[in-house]
């Protein structure tokens, strides 16, 4: 009998109803005809990582997979986590948002700050989507990171969800609160860059209702301290029905 193509989770954006026919891309192609030397009636898993999971069938492999869609469901998020990170030092973004997207974080907004701005334009931003997308396959979950462009500090406070929990991630602030506290809807973590806040703009946080949270006993660089609050708020989210 056919077996299953593994690791069998992949990312197919537009993913149809059960029965319909899919010519998957040439990055998912790839990885299962070369990676995981798939062959035709192989079955494997897909999300459009908007919470929509299916199980597909294999019919062709060759320049592009082809595939049909055996079931089809669909997951609900009850919890969202935002992420609005200033810019890291050197090259530590990859890594950061690897990490950001296995914790099941749906929305990464860096921030170009006074004090850092993140540097690398369109292709930068295209190479942290390809990123986010294997870091889904890997932690097999049905909900892509969403890595946005960089924006100023006023523009994308101004574009937050209305409501949930708001915190400032500050060395100088008091402990993190319990992990229940995280709750159902949103939550939104702030790192500053790493030069930090300036006055002007740490009282334009304040002012947006963000509360600091101290992650840890000493001063984290910025991708760990986005990490640590992801996984912090992870430990909740996780554990609750419609995680995914």
């Amino acid at each position: 009998m056919p077996g299953d193509a593994a690791p069998s989770w992949i990312l197919v954006p537009d993913l149809p109803a059960a029965g319909g026919r899919v010519s998957l891309g040439a990055g998912e192609s790839h990885y299962l005809a070369r990676v995981c030397r798939a062959r035709p009636g192989d079955r494997v898993s897909a999300t459009d990582g908007n919470g929509a999971i299916a199980a597909l069938r294999l019919i062709e492999i060759g320049g592009s997979v082809t595939a049909e869609v055996d079931t089809r469901e669909r997951r609900e998020m009850e919890r969202e986590a935002w992420v609005l990170c200033g810019a890291p030092e050197g090259e530590r973004a990859d890594w950061m948002i690897e990490k950001l997207a296995e914790l099941g974080v749906r929305v990464l907004q860096p921030l170009d700050c006074e004090r850092g701005v993140w540097r690398g334009g369109a292709r930068r931003i295209e190479r942290w989507r390809r990123v986010a997308a294997a870091a889904l396959r890997q932690s097999r979950r049905a909900f892509l990171l969403d890595v946005r462009p960089p924006m100023d500090l006023a523009g994308a406070l101004d574009a937050l969800p209305a409501g949930g929990m708001r915190c400032l991630c500050d060395a100088t602030g008091p402990h993190g609160v319990a992990a229940a506290a995280a709750g159902a809807g949103n939550a939104v973590g702030l790192i500053g860059p790493a030069a930090g806040f300036t006055a002007g703009e740490a009282e334009r946080v304040r002012a947006a209702g963000f509360s600091p949270m101290r992650l840890a006993g000493a001063r984290l660089r910025t991708e760990t301290a986005a990490v640590a609050w992801a996984a912090w708020w992870a430990s909740a989210m996780d554990a609750a029905p419609g995680a995914a």
